[in-house]
């Protein structure tokens, strides 16, 4: 189990949770989704869409830019364009 710093600068998604004091039921139900959705949101199977990102960090009352929302090994599947010459 992860100990929580006091003065931590960044937050996993379930740290932040926890430090809030809040169950995954609790923020399931803040943010109007089931509890198995959420668990997949904190378990980094599924990204929270911009707007629930700043809503979860609403709830859990730590800044956005401070909340790991997604895993470090995480890539977009994003194919960009070719430069033309």
């Amino acid at each position: 189990m992860s100990k929580i710093a006091p003065n931590q600068q960044e937050w996993s998604i379930e740290l932040a949770r926890k430090r809030a004091g809040l169950t995954q039921e609790e923020v399931a139900d803040k943010l109007r989704m089931s509890r198995n959705s959420y668990r997949k949101y904190e378990n980094g199977e599924v990204i929270f869409r911009t707007d629930k990102a700043w809503e979860f960090s609403q709830i859990v009352d730590i800044p956005f830019d401070q909340i790991i929302f997604f895993k470090p090994n995480y890539t977009l599947s994003v194919v960009l364009p070719k430069k033309c010459e």
